[in-house]
């Protein structure tokens, strides 16, 4: 899974912008797809892992999880 930092996310609105290790291009995420709880939402600059995924608007995160989460799997 790649991994990256959250450039910013709005609970509220439930999207947000994904920054991946090595990439220039931020890549939007939606609350969908966080498998994180809503009453502790996901902070900017707190490090995620994700798949992506390709719609028809173009890469889209998928199946996020805070970054220390994957090592308790």
């Amino acid at each position: 899974m790649p991994e990256g930092v959250v450039q910013w996310f709005d609970p509220d609105r439930g999207v947000g912008l994904i920054r991946q290790e090595g990439d220039e291009f931020d890549i939007p995420m939606e609350q969908s797809a966080v498998h994180v709880s809503r009453s502790w939402p996901l902070l900017r600059g707190e490090r995620v892992v994700f798949d992506i995924t390709l719609d028809s608007e173009g890469r889209r995160a998928d199946n996020i999880h805070r970054a220390w989460w994957s090592d308790c799997e």
